[in-house]
């Protein structure tokens, strides 16, 4: 989980990307409940640098 420095979070289709340096590319986790979805977002934020930056945004790819 170091090695990922950016999370893209779509609440609206409730999908989760991952990223390491380039935002283009990731680790999708797409999910049908809202409490699971919140449930891996506050996992995230445990696991991953400090540093890792999380941003709120429609997922375009």
């Amino acid at each position: 989980w170091d090695e990922y420095n950016f999370v893209t979070v779509d609440r609206k289709r409730l999908m989760i990307i991952t990223h390491r340096t380039d935002v283009t590319l990731g680790f999708e986790a797409r999910f049908q409940h809202e409490v699971l979805f919140n449930k891996y977002l506050n996992f995230l934020h445990t696991v991953l640098p400090s540093t890792a930056e999380f941003t709120e945004k429609a997922w375009k790819w």
